[in-house]
């Protein structure tokens, strides 16, 4: 079964998606930090719906979050769409970048949950370090052919 994917022109269509929903959807954490620096941190975990920073008060709580998706979904039609020239070898790579980058997200994920029962992380988390791992993990096997 071949995977229906995208053309190859959207792949900088989701790059775009991704870098504006990442600046808009982080500009409040890094507007803070910038501020604030690194030994304001109190130990605390970051809750960004109390913080109100500019981008939080123009788009809302709401909005914030929505970003956060948007920058998701660039990443996922970059993903999927297609090289310049795309043939069977590319479909194998992918193949092989998903699979491998299943397994060592599950073992790290069994790992930490082996170790640290208090480890509280959301699933935007394990999204963003999976997708990340694939598009690193096929970058990796396609320029060592």
């Amino acid at each position: 079964m071949k995977t229906q994917i995208l053309p190859n022109w959207f792949k900088k269509t989701g790059l775009i998606i991704f870098i504006v929903g990442s600046i808009i959807g982080g500009g409040d954490h890094f507007i803070r930090g910038f501020n604030e620096g690194y030994n304001s941190y109190d130990g605390k975990p970051y809750n960004y719906t109390n913080e109100s920073g500019l981008i939080t008060n123009y788009f809302g709580e709401i909005g914030v979050h929505t970003f956060y998706v948007l920058s998701f979904i660039g990443m996922l039609i970059y993903m999927l769409s297609k090289e310049k020239i795309e043939d069977d070898y590319i479909n194998l790579l992918r193949l092989e970048s998903f699979q491998l980058t299943t397994i060592i997200g599950l073992l790290v994920s069994i790992i930490f949950f082996s170790f640290s029962k208090d480890i509280k992380l959301t699933l935007d988390y394990y999204i963003i370090l999976f997708v990340w791992g694939y598009l690193i993990t096929f970058f990796i096997k396609k320029r060592t052919v």
